[in-house]
Protein backbone atom coordinates (compact mmCIF):
# COMPACT_ATOMS: atom_id res chain seq x y z
CA UNK A 1 0.00 0.00 0.00
CA UNK A 2 1.52 3.31 -1.05
CA UNK A 3 1.60 6.43 1.06
CA UNK A 4 0.54 9.69 -0.53
CA UNK A 5 2.91 12.48 0.44
CA UNK A 6 2.26 16.09 -0.37
CA UNK A 7 5.53 17.39 -1.74
CA UNK A 8 6.57 20.67 -0.14
CA UNK A 9 6.21 23.67 -2.34
CA UNK A 10 9.06 26.08 -2.89
CA UNK A 11 9.31 29.23 -0.81
CA UNK A 12 6.09 31.20 -0.53
CA UNK A 13 7.16 34.13 1.58
CA UNK A 14 7.52 37.53 -0.05
CA UNK A 15 10.59 39.57 0.95
CA UNK A 16 10.17 43.04 2.33
CA UNK A 17 9.77 45.56 -0.43
CA UNK A 18 7.58 43.49 -2.73
CA UNK A 19 4.03 44.72 -2.98
CA UNK A 20 2.26 41.39 -3.61
CA UNK A 21 1.17 39.52 -0.44
CA UNK A 22 1.60 35.73 -0.59
CA UNK A 23 -2.14 34.99 -0.61
CA UNK A 24 -3.03 37.49 -3.34
CA UNK A 25 -3.49 35.86 -6.77
CA UNK A 26 -1.61 37.63 -9.54
CA UNK A 27 -1.61 37.19 -13.27
CA UNK A 28 1.91 36.15 -14.24
CA UNK A 29 1.11 35.10 -17.81
CA UNK A 30 3.86 36.25 -20.13
CA UNK A 31 6.13 37.21 -17.21
CA UNK A 32 9.75 36.05 -17.35
CA UNK A 33 11.67 34.37 -14.56
CA UNK A 34 14.65 36.38 -13.33
CA UNK A 35 17.10 33.99 -14.99
CA UNK A 36 15.38 34.64 -18.35
CA UNK A 37 15.50 38.40 -17.75
CA UNK A 38 19.23 38.17 -17.09
CA UNK A 39 19.72 36.18 -20.29
CA UNK A 40 17.59 38.39 -22.56
CA UNK A 41 18.69 41.81 -21.24
CA UNK A 42 22.35 41.19 -20.46
CA UNK A 43 21.87 42.68 -17.00
CA UNK A 44 23.02 40.93 -13.82
CA UNK A 45 20.87 39.79 -10.91
CA UNK A 46 22.80 42.05 -8.57
CA UNK A 47 21.94 45.08 -10.71
CA UNK A 48 18.23 44.23 -10.69
CA UNK A 49 18.25 43.80 -6.91
CA UNK A 50 20.20 47.04 -6.42
CA UNK A 51 17.87 49.07 -8.65
CA UNK A 52 14.80 47.65 -6.94
CA UNK A 53 16.13 48.78 -3.54
CA UNK A 54 17.23 52.23 -4.67
CA UNK A 55 14.76 53.27 -7.33
CA UNK A 56 11.72 51.04 -6.79
CA UNK A 57 12.19 49.57 -10.27
CA UNK A 58 12.00 46.90 -11.49
CA UNK A 59 9.07 45.73 -9.36
CA UNK A 60 8.75 41.97 -9.92
CA UNK A 61 5.76 39.79 -9.15
CA UNK A 62 5.95 36.36 -7.52
CA UNK A 63 4.97 33.13 -9.20
CA UNK A 64 3.41 30.13 -7.51
CA UNK A 65 6.81 29.03 -6.22
CA UNK A 66 7.67 32.43 -4.75
CA UNK A 67 10.24 33.28 -7.44
CA UNK A 68 10.65 36.72 -8.98
CA UNK A 69 8.95 37.08 -12.36
CA UNK A 70 8.98 40.23 -14.50
CA UNK A 71 6.01 41.35 -16.64
CA UNK A 72 6.71 42.02 -20.35
CA UNK A 73 6.48 45.82 -19.96
CA UNK A 74 9.18 45.79 -17.28
CA UNK A 75 11.41 43.55 -19.40
CA UNK A 76 11.05 45.96 -22.35
CA UNK A 77 11.98 48.89 -20.11
CA UNK A 78 14.99 47.00 -18.76
CA UNK A 79 16.21 46.42 -22.32
CA UNK A 80 16.02 50.17 -22.98
CA UNK A 81 17.93 50.86 -19.80
CA UNK A 82 20.63 48.39 -20.78
CA UNK A 83 20.97 50.07 -24.18
CA UNK A 84 21.27 53.53 -22.61
CA UNK A 85 23.89 52.27 -20.16
CA UNK A 86 25.91 50.98 -23.10
CA UNK A 87 25.66 54.46 -24.64
CA UNK A 88 27.26 56.00 -21.57
CA UNK A 89 24.32 57.04 -19.39
CA UNK A 90 24.54 56.63 -15.61
CA UNK A 91 22.12 54.22 -13.95
CA UNK A 92 20.85 56.94 -11.63
CA UNK A 93 19.88 59.06 -14.63
CA UNK A 94 17.87 56.42 -16.49
CA UNK A 95 16.54 53.68 -14.19
CA UNK A 96 13.84 55.87 -12.53
CA UNK A 97 12.51 57.14 -15.91
CA UNK A 98 9.37 55.97 -17.73
CA UNK A 99 9.61 53.98 -20.95
CA UNK A 100 8.59 56.98 -23.07
CA UNK A 101 11.30 59.11 -21.48
CA UNK A 102 13.85 56.37 -22.10
CA UNK A 103 12.80 56.12 -25.75
CA UNK A 104 13.39 59.86 -26.19
CA UNK A 105 16.96 59.51 -24.91
CA UNK A 106 18.07 56.84 -27.36
CA UNK A 107 20.80 58.04 -29.68
CA UNK A 108 21.49 61.24 -27.75
CA UNK A 109 25.15 62.09 -27.34
CA UNK A 110 26.64 61.53 -23.93
CA UNK A 111 29.83 63.32 -23.02
CA UNK A 112 32.73 60.97 -22.45
CA UNK A 113 33.56 60.64 -18.75
CA UNK A 114 36.50 62.69 -17.56
CA UNK A 115 39.61 60.49 -17.52
CA UNK A 116 40.66 59.52 -14.02
CA UNK A 117 44.19 60.17 -12.74
CA UNK A 118 46.68 57.38 -13.35
CA UNK A 119 46.85 56.39 -9.69
CA UNK A 120 43.07 55.87 -9.57
CA UNK A 121 43.00 53.99 -12.87
CA UNK A 122 45.76 51.74 -11.51
CA UNK A 123 43.74 51.05 -8.36
CA UNK A 124 40.63 50.17 -10.39
CA UNK A 125 42.68 47.83 -12.59
CA UNK A 126 44.20 46.04 -9.58
CA UNK A 127 40.76 45.56 -8.07
CA UNK A 128 39.33 44.24 -11.33
CA UNK A 129 42.18 41.69 -11.49
CA UNK A 130 41.58 40.66 -7.85
CA UNK A 131 45.12 41.71 -6.88
CA UNK A 132 44.07 42.91 -3.44
CA UNK A 133 47.52 42.79 -1.82
CA UNK A 134 48.96 45.02 -4.53
CA UNK A 135 45.97 47.36 -4.24
CA UNK A 136 46.50 47.69 -0.50
CA UNK A 137 50.19 48.55 -1.00
CA UNK A 138 49.26 51.01 -3.76
CA UNK A 139 46.80 52.88 -1.53
CA UNK A 140 49.17 52.89 1.43
CA UNK A 141 51.94 54.47 -0.66
CA UNK A 142 49.53 57.11 -1.98
CA UNK A 143 48.44 57.93 1.57
CA UNK A 144 52.00 58.46 2.76
CA UNK A 145 53.02 60.37 -0.37
CA UNK A 146 49.98 62.65 -0.63
CA UNK A 147 49.21 63.24 3.02
CA UNK A 148 45.91 62.44 4.67
CA UNK A 149 43.72 65.32 3.49
CA UNK A 150 44.81 65.15 -0.16
CA UNK A 151 44.58 61.35 -0.21
CA UNK A 152 41.01 61.38 1.08
CA UNK A 153 39.73 64.17 -1.17
CA UNK A 154 41.58 63.57 -4.44
CA UNK A 155 42.15 59.80 -4.38
CA UNK A 156 39.83 57.81 -2.11
CA UNK A 157 36.58 59.71 -2.78
CA UNK A 158 36.83 59.55 -6.61
CA UNK A 159 38.12 55.96 -6.40
CA UNK A 160 35.09 54.97 -4.33
CA UNK A 161 32.80 56.47 -6.96
CA UNK A 162 34.74 54.90 -9.85
CA UNK A 163 34.43 51.43 -8.30
CA UNK A 164 30.71 51.90 -7.69
CA UNK A 165 30.19 53.09 -11.26
CA UNK A 166 31.91 49.98 -12.63
CA UNK A 167 29.54 47.80 -10.59
CA UNK A 168 26.43 49.70 -11.70
CA UNK A 169 27.48 49.37 -15.34
CA UNK A 170 28.10 45.64 -14.94
CA UNK A 171 31.86 45.90 -15.44
CA UNK A 172 32.61 44.60 -11.94
CA UNK A 173 30.87 42.25 -9.55
CA UNK A 174 29.21 43.46 -6.37
CA UNK A 175 31.60 41.41 -4.24
CA UNK A 176 34.51 43.43 -5.67
CA UNK A 177 33.00 46.68 -4.41
CA UNK A 178 32.43 45.07 -1.00
CA UNK A 179 36.05 43.87 -0.94
CA UNK A 180 37.33 47.34 -1.85
CA UNK A 181 35.15 49.00 0.80
CA UNK A 182 36.43 46.61 3.47
CA UNK A 183 40.05 47.24 2.49
CA UNK A 184 39.61 51.01 2.44
CA UNK A 185 37.78 51.11 5.77
CA UNK A 186 40.49 49.06 7.46
CA UNK A 187 43.04 51.53 6.13
CA UNK A 188 40.99 54.43 7.50
CA UNK A 189 40.66 52.75 10.90
CA UNK A 190 44.45 52.46 11.09
CA UNK A 191 44.82 56.14 10.31
CA UNK A 192 42.12 57.18 12.79
CA UNK A 193 44.17 55.68 15.63
CA UNK A 194 46.88 58.24 14.84
CA UNK A 195 44.61 61.25 15.25
CA UNK A 196 44.46 62.99 18.63
CA UNK A 197 40.99 64.50 19.20
CA UNK A 198 40.56 68.06 20.38
CA UNK A 199 38.98 68.79 23.74
CA UNK A 200 36.74 71.58 22.51
CA UNK A 201 35.25 69.65 19.56
CA UNK A 202 31.46 69.84 19.29
CA UNK A 203 29.65 66.70 18.24
CA UNK A 204 27.74 66.33 14.98
CA UNK A 205 25.76 63.39 13.63
CA UNK A 206 26.51 61.66 10.30
CA UNK A 207 24.27 59.22 8.42
CA UNK A 208 23.06 58.21 4.99
CA UNK A 209 19.35 57.69 4.19
CA UNK A 210 17.70 54.29 3.53
CA UNK A 211 18.32 54.45 -0.23
CA UNK A 212 22.07 55.13 0.08
CA UNK A 213 24.23 52.31 1.50
CA UNK A 214 27.51 54.23 1.08
CA UNK A 215 29.30 53.16 4.26
CA UNK A 216 32.76 53.96 2.91
CA UNK A 217 31.69 57.49 1.94
CA UNK A 218 30.61 58.04 5.55
CA UNK A 219 33.94 56.78 6.88
CA UNK A 220 35.85 59.13 4.59
CA UNK A 221 33.73 62.13 5.57
CA UNK A 222 34.05 61.27 9.26
CA UNK A 223 37.85 61.22 9.09
CA UNK A 224 37.97 64.44 7.07
CA UNK A 225 35.85 66.15 9.70
CA UNK A 226 37.94 64.65 12.48
CA UNK A 227 41.10 66.18 11.01
CA UNK A 228 39.36 69.56 11.22
CA UNK A 229 38.63 69.12 14.91
CA UNK A 230 35.01 68.02 14.51
CA UNK A 231 33.75 65.17 16.68
CA UNK A 232 31.41 62.82 14.78
CA UNK A 233 28.69 60.47 15.91
CA UNK A 234 28.23 58.14 12.93
CA UNK A 235 25.07 56.04 12.82
CA UNK A 236 26.02 54.22 9.64
CA UNK A 237 24.45 53.82 6.22
CA UNK A 238 20.78 53.43 5.35
CA UNK A 239 19.25 54.93 8.51
CA UNK A 240 15.52 55.87 8.65
CA UNK A 241 14.68 59.52 9.47
CA UNK A 242 13.07 58.61 12.80
CA UNK A 243 16.26 56.91 13.99
CA UNK A 244 18.43 59.85 12.93
CA UNK A 245 16.15 62.27 14.74
CA UNK A 246 16.06 60.08 17.85
CA UNK A 247 19.85 59.89 18.01
CA UNK A 248 20.20 63.64 17.42
CA UNK A 249 17.99 64.35 20.43
CA UNK A 250 19.47 61.66 22.69
CA UNK A 251 23.07 62.73 22.14
CA UNK A 252 22.42 66.49 21.98
CA UNK A 253 24.32 66.96 18.71
CA UNK A 254 25.03 70.41 17.32
CA UNK A 255 24.30 69.60 13.68
CA UNK A 256 23.24 66.75 11.37
CA UNK A 257 24.98 65.92 8.08
CA UNK A 258 23.12 63.63 5.68
CA UNK A 259 25.40 62.15 3.02
CA UNK A 260 23.41 61.41 -0.15
CA UNK A 261 26.05 60.25 -2.58
CA UNK A 262 24.81 57.25 -4.55
CA UNK A 263 22.80 57.42 -7.75
CA UNK A 264 19.15 58.17 -7.03
CA UNK A 265 16.37 60.20 -8.58
CA UNK A 266 15.89 63.81 -7.51
CA UNK A 267 12.29 63.04 -6.51
CA UNK A 268 13.28 60.31 -4.06
CA UNK A 269 16.15 62.41 -2.72
CA UNK A 270 13.78 65.30 -2.04
CA UNK A 271 11.30 63.03 -0.27
CA UNK A 272 14.01 61.59 1.99
CA UNK A 273 15.40 65.01 2.86
CA UNK A 274 11.98 66.54 3.62
CA UNK A 275 11.08 63.55 5.76
CA UNK A 276 14.23 63.95 7.85
CA UNK A 277 13.80 67.72 8.16
CA UNK A 278 10.27 67.17 9.51
CA UNK A 279 11.54 64.73 12.16
CA UNK A 280 14.40 66.91 13.44
CA UNK A 281 13.97 69.74 15.96
CA UNK A 282 13.24 73.00 14.19
CA UNK A 283 16.41 74.77 15.34
CA UNK A 284 18.81 71.87 14.67
CA UNK A 285 20.81 72.60 11.47
CA UNK A 286 20.69 70.01 8.67
CA UNK A 287 23.32 69.85 5.93
CA UNK A 288 22.83 67.56 2.93
CA UNK A 289 25.94 66.70 0.94
CA UNK A 290 26.87 64.48 -1.99
CA UNK A 291 25.63 64.08 -5.54
CA UNK A 292 21.97 64.26 -4.55
CA UNK A 293 22.20 68.01 -4.03
CA UNK A 294 22.65 68.43 -7.80
CA UNK A 295 19.43 66.48 -8.46
CA UNK A 296 17.09 68.60 -6.35
CA UNK A 297 14.69 70.64 -8.47
CA UNK A 298 14.44 73.45 -5.89
CA UNK A 299 15.80 74.36 -2.44
CA UNK A 300 14.24 72.74 0.62
CA UNK A 301 13.28 74.97 3.52
CA UNK A 302 15.64 74.90 6.52
CA UNK A 303 18.09 72.62 4.70
CA UNK A 304 21.59 73.66 3.67
CA UNK A 305 23.25 71.87 0.75
CA UNK A 306 26.99 71.31 0.28
CA UNK A 307 28.31 69.68 -2.86
CA UNK A 308 31.80 68.92 -1.48
CA UNK A 309 33.82 68.86 1.71
CA UNK A 310 34.97 72.47 1.47
CA UNK A 311 31.34 73.56 1.26
CA UNK A 312 30.50 71.45 4.31
CA UNK A 313 33.25 73.14 6.31
CA UNK A 314 32.14 76.61 5.19
CA UNK A 315 28.57 75.92 6.30
CA UNK A 316 29.68 74.42 9.61
CA UNK A 317 31.77 77.51 10.35
CA UNK A 318 28.66 79.62 9.82
CA UNK A 319 26.94 77.56 12.51
CA UNK A 320 29.97 77.81 14.81
CA UNK A 321 30.53 74.05 14.94
CA UNK A 322 34.22 73.86 13.92
CA UNK A 323 36.68 73.70 16.82
CA UNK A 324 39.13 76.54 17.31
CA UNK A 325 42.14 74.22 17.45
CA UNK A 326 43.30 71.60 14.96
CA UNK A 327 44.12 67.94 15.49
CA UNK A 328 47.55 66.38 15.64
CA UNK A 329 48.80 63.15 14.14
CA UNK A 330 50.60 60.74 16.44
CA UNK A 331 52.18 58.37 13.91
CA UNK A 332 53.83 57.91 10.55
CA UNK A 333 52.11 60.70 8.56
CA UNK A 334 53.89 64.06 8.61
CA UNK A 335 51.74 66.71 10.30
CA UNK A 336 52.56 69.11 7.48
CA UNK A 337 50.64 66.79 5.15
CA UNK A 338 47.55 66.68 7.33
CA UNK A 339 46.03 69.88 5.94
CA UNK A 340 47.59 69.68 2.47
Amino acid sequence: MGILINAPTRRQEVPVGLATPPDTPVDTRGALHIREVVRTTGLRREQLYMWQRRYGFPSPLRDGFGDRVYPPDQVARLKLIKQLLSEGWRAGAVVPLTESALQSMLGLTVDDPTPLPDEIESAVRLLSLHRIGELQNHLSKLLVGQGLRKFLETTLIPLNEAVHEHVVRGEMQNFQELRFADLAQRLLRDVTRLVRPTRDARQILLATPPNDPNQLGLAILELLLFTEGVNCLTLGAGVPPQEIAGAAEAYKVSLVVLLFDRGISGKIAGQEIRSLRAELPEKLPLIVSGRAVNLLAKPIAEVRTAADFSSIMTTMREFGVVASSTVQLLGFLPESNLRA
